[in-house]
C-alpha cells in the first residue's frame, strides 16, 4: 500500500505540477469550418461558429449524422452548457432525462445543464441537425475560449484521439476533467474530475493525453 501511495504522490507530482500538459496554442484553437468526423458514431461535424469567435458566448456546428448514427450509447451530461438542438433534415430520436423525443424537420428541443441526454438517427437515411452550446451561467468563458477549454476544442482533442465511440473510457475520462464541459451522468463532475487526477499520470505513460497538437 505505502509503495502504491508512493508511486500515486510521485507521479502525480510530476503530472501535475512538474511537467505539466501543453496547452493548446492559440493558432490551433477551431474556427468556423472545423470538419470532424466521427466513425463511431457515423457522424461529420461542421463548425459553423466557436467559441474563440464568439468570445465565449456560443459554439455552434452542423451535424450530419448517417442512418442509426449518433452518440445513443453515450448518454452524457453538460454541467454550465445548455445544448439545443434543431433538426433541419431527417427524424432523430432524443432520450433526456429518460424521456423520449422524436424530432422530426423544423423541431427544437433543449438539454438544459444537467440533463442527462443521447440521440440518434432513425431516419433510415442521412441526417441534418444544427447544435448549439451556450454557456448557461456567469462565468469566464471569453478567458476559457482564449485557454481552449470549451465544448469546441474537446471534441478536436477526442477526434484527434480516435473519434467519439472509439476512444477508450480512460482517453474520455482524461480530456473530460482537463476540459469540464461534458461527463459521463454516473457520478457528479467533481468526482469524475478526481478520479482522472489520480488516473492520468499513468494514462500519460501510456500516451493518454488530453490535449493533441494537429497532426503534421
Amino acid at each position: 500500500m505505502a509503495t502504491v501511495a508512493g508511486y500515486l504522490l510521485a507521479s502525480g507530482v510530476r503530472h501535475h505540477l512538474v511537467f505539466p500538459e501543453a496547452a493548446p496554442d492559440p493558432a490551433d484553437l477551431p474556427r468556423s469550418g472545423t470538419v470532424l468526423v466521427n466513425e463511431g458514431i457515423k457522424s461529420k461535424f461542421v463548425y459553423r461558429r466557436t467559441s474563440i469567435e464568439t468570445r465565449g458566448q456560443l459554439f455552434e456546428w452542423d451535424n450530419f449524422v448517417e442512418p442509426g448514427g449518433g452518440p445513443i450509447d453515450i448518454p452524457h451530461v453538460h454541467p454550465r452548457m445548455r445544448e439545443t438542438f434543431e433538426v433541419i433534415d431527417g427524424e432523430m430520436r432524443f432520450m433526456v432525462d429518460g424521456h423520449e423525443h422524436i424530432l422530426a424537420a423544423g423541431a427544437t428541443l433543449t438539454a438544459e445543464p444537467g440533463a442527462v441526454h443521447a440521440f440518434q438517427n432513425i431516419s433510415g437515411r442521412p441526417l441534418h441537425m444544427v447544435s448549439r452550446f451556450e454557456p448557461a451561467e456567469e462565468g469566464p468563458w471569453e478567458e476559457l475560449a482564449q485557454k481552449g477549454l470549451l465544448p469546441d476544442n474537446a471534441f478536436v482533442q477526442i477526434e484527434r484521439a480516435g473519434g467519439l465511440g472509439s476512444v477508450s473510457p480512460v482517453q474520455m475520462l482524461v480530456i473530460g476533467a482537463r476540459f469540464k464541459q461534458g461527463y459521463p451522468p454516473l457520478l457528479p463532475g467533481w468526482a469524475w474530475d478526481g478520479i482522472a487526477f489520480v488516473v492520468a499520470p499513468t494514462a500519460r505513460v501510456f500516451g493518454v493525453r488530453s490535449y493533441y497538437p494537429p497532426p503534421r
